[in-house]
């Protein structure tokens, strides 16, 4: 069985205050994305392997092997399988790569080895995964709230071209959340992407409205990263941001003929990937 497991963009991303469970309250839109990852997975007897060409492609550490042996145990399935992981989404990037693929795996396994768990159960299992895992179980367009996992989708069909540009910087998710001043955030906000709707029509306020709130601690950090955003801008991009808590942006352009003249300026000094969104309602995934 063939699978693509695809990249996602926070087209914004709020940190609106801490929880109690010491997790963080947070608001986001999440954006599948053309870039994937490709899985190739087969039956066998008992075992569950994993291969790849990827540094972390070990059980130990990679979601694929943990979303397989999740759902195996908890459909108490005697069968295995053998997983080859083919690797395009940088790691470590904000795109979601790892989370996407243990998503594809729970899906992909859910259908060969029959275990006919409902969409609603798999998000469930994906949320053992992790925060973001369960937004790729649904794709498209989806606001997520609370740690990422209540998720609403969003009827979005605009098209564009888009440029990521990745540094070759790892920022650490628990590195990013040390950096922002809880002193503003510490009070829960008043939440605005819910209540938005103009901004799926009228890309002219993207920039106003759908912030990302780790840009200006990350930036002052590394501020590289800032560079590349000022420069998105330049190169005449409606909307631009970082992904997550980075260190990929990325550039969102009207046509393909924009977007290939700045990926040929990043490509230069960084890896850059051109891209097109996916949505729910109009693609497979």
């Amino acid at each position: 069985m063939q699978v693509q497991s695809f990249a996602k963009i926070n087209l914004g991303l709020r940190i609106l205050g801490r929880r109690n469970d010491g997790f963080h309250e947070l608001e986001t839109i999440f954006q599948t994305i053309s870039l994937h990852d490709d899985l190739e997975i087969n039956p066998a007897e008992k075992e569950i392997t994993l291969q790849g060409d990827s540094p972390g492609c070990t059980p130990e550490q990679n979601l694929v092997y943990k979303a397989a042996l999740l759902l195996k145990q908890y459909c108490n399935v005697e069968r295995g399988c053998d997983i080859t992981l083919k690797k395009r989404i940088p790691v470590g990037a904000g795109l979601g790569g790892g989370s996407s693929n243990a998503a594809a795996t729970l899906v992909a396994l859910n259908t060969l080895w029959h275990t006919g768990l409902s969409t609603a159960t798999l998000l469930q299992l994906a949320g053992k995964l992790g925060s973001d895992v369960p937004f790729f179980i649904i794709n498209g367009t989806a606001l997520g709230q609370g740690r990422g996992e209540i998720l609403t989708p969003i009827d979005l069909a605009l098209h564009y071209h888009g440029v990521l540009v990745c540094p070759d910087l790892h920022i650490i998710t628990k590195t990013a959340y040390e950096l922002l001043n809880f002193s503003l955030t510490k009070s829960f906000k008043k939440s605005k992407f819910s209540v938005l709707t103009r901004w799926k029509t009228d890309i002219k306020i993207w920039n106003l409205v759908l912030v990302n709130d780790f840009e200006p601690v990350i930036f002052d950090a590394y501020p590289e990263l800032g560079e590349i955003f000022q420069e998105l801008k330049k190169q005449d991009a409606f909307y631009y941001r970082m992904s997550g808590s980075g260190s990929t942006l990325f550039g969102l352009f009207e046509n393909e003929q924009k977007a290939s003249q700045a990926q040929q300026y990043f490509q230069k000094k960084y890896q850059t990937f051109v891209f097109t969104p996916r949505y729910q309602h109009t693609e497979s995934n």
